[in-house]
């Protein structure tokens, strides 16, 4: 029998449910910039951006792999995994900086909070939770004017390699009309992830620009910066 990999960090990829406020934080987003054209967010998990987005009158679609399951399974999973993320965040205090989130309480009531938005927003519009995966989204190009994904990339580098790292980047700027913006550049044990150079180069070999930019929001201790693409 082959040995249980072992894995750095939080471990294994979890479904998380961050709230709206947690996501313009995030990716520097005001308001206004999520009402100038359709917004993917990839891969949402059980989060409450959409439904946050969608109370302003913005046009945002979800896409996620685990949309494919049952939704009362998915949000048991989700409540499950968001209740283990909690206490990995108690476990590990140094990683940890606090101020968007006043202590590990606030933290588990905001993502249950965001959870409930999810929940609810889904069943009212299904339509814009879409399943689909990286690195082949089931959406034509440049189908969004812009895109975020949030702790997937660079968050689990013992999950995924260089190789699927480029392969998800290029199908989000595939999708993405403008701008696709990435957060944060570390996992989840404050490493940064090492490969970032020879991504942005490759990129840049395949026509898309990029940059990093430094946000106001930080949780994970020097997770503060976020991967910019502007594709070609």
């Amino acid at each position: 029998m082959s040995p249980t990999p072992q894995y750095r960090g939080l471990g294994d990829v979890i479904v998380t449910a961050r709230p709206f406020d947690e996501y313009l934080a995030m990716f520097d987003l005001a308001d206004a910039d999520l009402m100038t054209g359709p917004v993917l967010d990839c891969p949402a998990g059980a989060s409450g951006f959409a439904a946050g987005a969608r109370a302003i009158g913005a046009d945002v679609t979800a896409v996620d792999p685990e949309y494919a399951i049952d939704p009362d399974d998915l949000l048991r999973r989700a409540r499950r995994d968001t209740e283990y993320g909690n206490r990995y965040v108690r476990d590990n205090p140094t990683t940890y900086s606090w101020g968007f989130f006043r202590d590990e309480p606030d933290h588990l009531a905001r993502r249950m909070a965001a959870l409930d938005a999810f929940a609810a927003d889904r069943r009212a519009h299904p339509e814009r939770y879409v399943i689909g995966a990286l690195p082949l989204l089931p959406f034509d190009d440049d189908a969004f004017r812009l895109v975020v994904s949030s702790h997937l990339l660079f968050v689990y580098p013992d999950h995924f390699g260089y190789a699927d790292h480029l392969r998800f980047a290029q199908e989000l700027a595939r999708v993405a009309g403008e701008e696709v913006r990435i957060f944060p550049l570390v996992d989840t044990t404050t490493a940064r992830w090492p490969d970032l150079h020879r991504l942005r180069d490759d990129l840049a070999g395949c026509g898309v620009w990029s940059e990093v930019r430094r946000v106001e929001y930080e949780f994970i201790r020097d997770g503060d910066e976020m991967l910019v693409l502007h594709p070609g």
